[in-house]
């Protein structure tokens, strides 16, 4: 079983993301999220996840903070392979991303976004209209707090992943 860590995304926020998601569906070769899958990935951990590294999380002490989401973006801009909500830069995202990745002690740079669909390729004319259905979606700001992350399990399964939480670590 796959597992990653992630920051989970309130329902009022999931359902505005579902909206700008709607547009991209029936796009050959590109794949939105669904909307009850969407999150913010701390780090992925595939099948490398100890129980020891688990209570190891349950000590990181960190605060409740507010992240602020940006834009909507393709990524990378050239031959883009996502469709992404970028947040915008947090000291408190960062230390606590930090804390995790000292646990795990891998080194990784966070580039703190919501990944909204996967792209294995584009016609040119379903380029222009995701390109504008991003380009009427944008600024999207939307502020929430964070309050916790959460230790989740994927399953591939042929209509998509399915993620279910396998423990929750709060803020405080």
């Amino acid at each position: 079983m796959r597992q990653f860590l992630a920051i989970p995304l309130p329902e009022e926020l999931k359902n505005e993301l579902g909206e700008v998601i709607t547009p991209f569906r029936g796009i050959k070769g590109l794949k939105p999220v669904r909307k009850e899958n969407l999150h913010i990935t701390l780090l992925f951990l595939g099948d490398t996840g100890s129980e020891e590294k688990f209570s190891e999380l349950s000590r990181i002490s960190f605060s409740p903070f507010t992240l602020t989401t940006t834009e909507i973006k393709l990524f990378p801009e050239r031959k883009p392979r996502l469709i992404w909500l970028e947040l915008e830069e947090s000291e408190e995202l960062n230390d606590l991303f930090n804390k995790i990745t000292r646990v795990f002690e891998v080194e990784e740079k966070l580039k703190a976004h919501i990944t909204l669909a996967r792209i294995k390729w584009l016609l040119p004319q379903d380029y222009r209209v995701v390109s504008e259905e991003i380009g009427l979606a944008n600024p999207f700001q939307a502020d929430f707090e964070v309050s916790c992350f959460n230790l989740c399990n994927s399953e591939l399964r042929p209509e998509g992943p399915v993620y279910r939480v396998a423990e929750t670590f709060s803020a405080g």
